[in-house]
């Protein structure tokens, strides 16, 4: 099948033979260029299905898996040409197809290891993704097809050169450099469909939610907290109401769908968080739930690279306010960027936090926060309540205020707010305490960070007595910030622990750089390259007493 002995003309390279031993051939190298897939599948599943973020993080200078595909298909080239060569005296087929022995091990090697790789967030086999894996492997094997076949067609032109004919099929240990770039092609085949399959979903959503004219909806938004109001305004709400709200991180249109097709009769609000990385995001999710009430929480530069600007940022953020025909947005005036927004708003507002000088109608007072909560007094409209919550740290009592206002709003009497201020538990990740059997503290604040966020973890160490050690590999998506942002928490960690680890590679440099601009110790500056190598270091330094700050775990496109 190797050779041309039995090929007298371009029509028999089209025989039923031929096409069978092509789409074999194609099956097998699909199969092969699948297993090395796992990662830009990762990626373009934690980009958002996004092909602009999946191509950024392409882009890359540090991309070390475009570097790996290009050595595989390197070191497969050079071995295909090698054995080639020592096996020309033969003509068997086998040693023909032996050519291509170390371009399998070299796949079957590097897919191996990649899955031993530790992975922070595996791949989610969702009905989109399993849609995404179908069309790209037809695209493999059309690909595959196509070359097989164009190869062929010139390998016959050239049948006079033995050599070009043994060698013809070289090309496709190259066909791993392209394994990125073809995901990327089927995403964009893909899009199309994606985007009607997305619109349906949406009617559907708007078609429920419309139909609950007795249901109340909230709206939560804003750079950061988003989460954690959600969460304390379900609490409090749950004094009085059967209250819905959408389950971790749900806050893309199809997360809220998603979420809404869970939504019984039984329940009488649905809460609903918003995120948002361009311009027009927060404007479709409003139209699709269409609030009556909404939370406006901080905004800061986070997700520069899509947004651009801060202003963009918080227009994207007031497109809330602008697309809610009536009700009430209760916003925090302890963040300067969101709280200028609300200077001639067209609705209801009540302006809520811990910046008393701002003279918000819901604010705390007689702060004091410790180790193992915070108590203070919260004032809604002039009246009065001490309240108690294990939460730490004075933005959590911010958050509380933004939830209380609501809360209020809807009818909870300051009694069943407080009641529900003291039902308040930590959100995973979010500077919650984990305290070992070796009295070590540990405060988990690993799930995202931004500039305000590192501020209220600090201060929240700060609580604590004892060794202070930070775990961070910095702030990222901060744009022509980033550099100057993450130097800068290298100088606020000065005076704020006594050691530092830093994970990963650029952003560990620039911290590490503000550290000692600071006057930070450098022999006290550990750098490591992933987070499983910090915490392996990290356990070799605990001494009892000890209290550690995770500061923000980078996604698996990060890392």
């Amino acid at each position: 099948m190797w050779q041309f002995e039995n090929v007298k003309s371009l029509n028999d390279l089209f025989t039923t033979e031929y096409v069978i031993f092509y789409l074999l051939i194609s099956l097998v190298s699909s199969g092969l260029l699948l297993l090395i897939s796992y990662k830009f599948l990762q990626i373009m599943q934690q980009s958002g299905y996004e092909g602009f973020g999946y191509f950024k993080w392409l882009r890359r200078n540090d991309n070390i898996y475009l570097t790996r595909l290009v050595i595989i298909s390197i070191l497969s080239s050079f071995s295909f040409l090698i054995l080639n060569i020592t096996f020309s005296f033969s003509d068997s087929w086998l040693a023909f197809w032996g050519s291509f022995t170390f371009y399998i091990v070299f796949i079957i090697y590097y897919w191996r290891s990649e899955k031993k790789r530790k992975k922070k967030v595996p791949i989610v086999f969702t009905s989109r993704m399993v849609r995404l894996i179908v069309a790209y492997v037809i695209l493999l094997i059309l690909i595959n097809f196509l070359l097989l076949v164009l190869l062929s067609i010139m390998a016959f032109n050239l049948r006079d050169n033995p050599l070009l004919i043994r060698v013809r099929f070289l090309p496709i240990c190259c066909l791993p450099i392209g394994v990125p770039f073809f995901l990327l092609l089927a995403y964009y085949i893909m899009k199309p469909y994606e985007r009607s399959h997305q619109m349906n979903y949406i009617r559907q959503c708007k078609k429920k939610l419309q139909s609950r004219t007795d249901l109340i909806k909230i709206a939560i938004t804003g750079s950061y907290g988003k989460t954690s109001v959600k969460n304390y305004l379900c609490t409090i709400l749950q004094e009085k109401y059967k209250v819905f709200a959408t389950p971790a991180s749900y806050n893309t249109p199809m997360g809220i769908c998603k979420s809404v097709k869970r939504l019984t009769d039984e329940h009488q609000i649905f809460i609903a968080e918003m995120g948002a990385r361009r311009r027009g995001d927060i404007k479709e999710l409003a139209q699709i739930i269409n609030p009556e009430y909404a939370i406006m929480n901080g905004i800061v530069g986070q997700h520069m690279e899509t947004f651009g600007s801060l202003s963009t940022i918080q227009k994207t953020k007031y497109e809330l306010v602008e697309n809610m025909s009536d009700g009430v947005v209760a916003y925090t005036v302890d963040n300067e960027n969101t709280s200028m927004l609300f200077s001639d708003c067209r609705l209801k507002t009540r302006s809520c936090g811990i910046n008393a000088s701002k003279k918000p109608s819901v604010f705390a007072k007689d702060i004091s926060v410790n180790s193992k909560g915070s108590n203070f007094t919260l004032v809604i409209d002039g009246k009065e309540i001490k309240c108690y919550t294990q939460l730490l740290g004075t933005h959590n009592i911010s958050n509380i205020c933004l939830a209380s206002a609501v809360a209020y709003e809807l009818g909870l009497d300051l009694s069943e707010i407080s009641a529900g201020i003291s039902r308040l538990t930590p959100v995973n990740h979010r500077l919650s305490i984990i305290e070992s059997n070796k009295k070590i503290t540990v405060i988990d604040d690993s799930y995202n960070s931004n500039p305000r966020g590192f501020d209220a973890a600090l201060e929240v160490l700060n609580l604590f007595e004892g060794r202070k050690i930070v775990v961070t590999p910095g702030i990222v998506e901060l744009g022509v910030n980033e550099y100057l942002e993450n130097y800068e928490l290298g100088k606020k960690l000065v005076g704020k622990c006594d050691l530092v680890i830093l994970v990963g590679r650029i952003g560990a440099l620039i911290i590490k750089n503000g550290l000692i601009e600071g006057g930070f110790d450098p022999e006290k500056i550990i750098q490591t390259a992933t987070l499983d190598q910090a915490k392996k270091q990290l356990n070799e330094l605990l001494l009892e007493g000890d209290v550690v700050l995770f500061e923000n775990d980078l996604p698996d496109k990060f890392a």
